[in-house]
């Protein structure tokens, strides 16, 4: 007899420092759907949703899909899209008795009425379906777990890798857990330990082996393979822009019986995470030491990437400041690459003004840089990743230009975009590999497709929302002590 499963994919990661809210809006911009509208679009591809069919073809599941929903990371969500969404996922599991649930969720999310959304999620389908379903749920690694999260789920499995470019194996691995329990074998539990970090981890970054990520994740393989009653472990390194009480990294012990027998493995893993705390594989500079590193690097046949890690949109800020490219246009910097800039307005008025026109726009927060460019090029903005990160889904910059500013390129979008793969390049007629100089918002997920082909990384902090520097961001929810904000000598 076939089991019948209700799945939902509902991802965001709110920075609550970003003053923007999350409406529903956002999340029909970034394709929200339900039912045979997701089957259609991502049957057959290398996602989340496209290994879940795969695996529910294969072991006979019918899957009941009521939502897809997605928006790029920014300000909290409002009451009215969560409400609207929960209702969306909760209504086959009130309508019909179900074997089994699978949701595909963040781990992050903030909303005006819970700083804990997916803990609530998960209460609102306990509360439906009762102790005796299972529910396995998958998450980002920047997750910051709660303990309600772990009480509600039956099994928590986290990509492991930083650029995220494992989640067809992630969603086997927690498909196999969930097929598990519906076959017959005992329902686990989840045991999670939280040390007190509000970072940690090399926010969890693997893109080299001696990091405190890629450590952690061979000692929890290890503590998995010591145990025969332990199926799985998972590790997150936390979102530090949110100001919520459960901030930082966490690991979750999928495990049978009693959880408190496995706090010998509990404290292996807080203990790896609290001596690796301060450890990290990048170093950040200020603008003007960046830049000139940068200059000194560049003409070697590749472009020189300068990361601007403080305004990424994809951590959830507002991507529009142009402390950089100020100081580009100061230093009078020829042949260089700007992408991108959040920045509607100027994107409608070189709309207006046409190609190969002179259009006088005013750039950044208040409009603070008012600078005259040539539209060199619009663009829809939509584009196919083809890259190793989130290969075969769409991205949408939203209606976009690249203007010339005194040299600099500037790329000018309508949604704020991190920068993620050439692709995006693509669309305004740039090839990525010839350039010599790129400025990118980002943190980690370009690097994935833009890493290979460049001569050298070098990151600039400019001090805004999502800065490494966490004790100019102003907590006030979070748990103390915590470190780095108090001392624990």
């Amino acid at each position: 007899m076939m089991k019948r499963v209700v799945a939902a994919f509902w991802q965001h990661e709110t920075n609550t420092f970003n003053p923007h809210p999350t409406t529903l809006l956002r999340f029909k911009a970034c394709g929200l759907m339900g039912g045979g509208d997701i089957a259609r679009h991502f049957s057959g591809t290398e996602t989340d949703w496209g290994s879940l069919f795969e695996f529910a073809e294969r072991h006979g599941w019918e899957l009941v899909t009521p939502l897809h929903a997605q928006a790029g990371p920014s300000g909290v969500v409002t009451e009215d899209a969560f409400e609207e969404l929960i209702g969306q996922l909760l209504g086959p599991l009130k309508n019909e008795p179900c074997d089994g649930v699978f949701l595909m969720l963040h781990g992050s999310m903030v909303s005006e009425a819970f700083e804990d959304c997916e803990g609530e999620i998960l209460a609102r389908v306990r509360q439906v379906v009762g102790w005796n379903v299972p529910i396995v749920v998958t998450l980002d690694p920047h997750a910051n777990v709660t303990f309600r999260m772990a009480d509600m789920s039956n099994a928590i499995v986290a990509y492991r890798t930083t650029p995220h470019v494992d989640q067809v194996n992630t969603t086997q691995l927690a498909c196999q857990l969930l097929d598990e329990m519906l076959v017959g074998g005992p329902l686990t539990k989840v045991k999670l330990v939280k040390p007190p970090l509000l970072a940690g981890l090399d926010s969890a970054r693997t893109t080299t082996q001696d990091g405190p990520m890629p450590q952690i994740l061979d000692l929890a393989e290890r503590l998995t393979q010591e145990s025969p009653s332990i199926s799985h472990i998972s590790v997150h390194a936390g979102f530090s822009y949110s100001d919520v009480f459960e901030i930082g990294p966490s690991a979750a012990i999928t495990c049978l019986g009693d959880t408190d027998k496995y706090d010998k493995e509990g404290n292996a893993l807080s203990q790896h995470m609290w001596l690796t705390r301060a450890k990290r594989t990048i170093e950040f500079h200020s603008v003007e030491k960046g830049l000139a590193i940068a200059e000194s690097l560049r003409g070697n046949g590749k472009p020189v990437i300068v990361v601007d890690y403080a305004d990424n949109p994809g951590g959830g800020a507002a991507g529009d400041d142009v402390t950089i490219l100020k100081a580009l246009l100061g230093n009078g910097t020829q042949t260089a690459v700007f992408f991108s800039l959040w920045a509607p307005a100027a994107v409608q008025a070189c709309q207006a003004a046409g190609l190969d026109q002179n259009v006088a726009l005013q750039l950044g927060q208040g409009g603070d840089l008012k600078v005259t460019g040539r539209v060199k090029a619009l663009a829809r903005g939509d584009y196919l990743r083809r890259g190793p990160y989130a290969r075969n889904t769409i991205g949408n910059l939203g209606m976009s230009a690249l203007v010339s500013i005194e040299g600099v390129d500037v790329v000018l979008t309508s949604i704020a975009s991190q920068t993620e793969e050439r692709e995006q390049f693509k669309l305004f007629g740039i090839e990525f590999e010839k350039q010599e100089l790129v400025i990118c918002k980002g943190m980690n997920h370009f690097r994935a497709d833009l890493e290979p082909v460049s001569h050298a990384l070098v990151f600039v902090d400019t001090g805004h929302s999502c800065t490494a520097n966490y004790a100019m961001i102003p907590y006030q929810h979070v748990r103390r002590p915590i470190w780095p904000l108090d001392d624990f000598r």
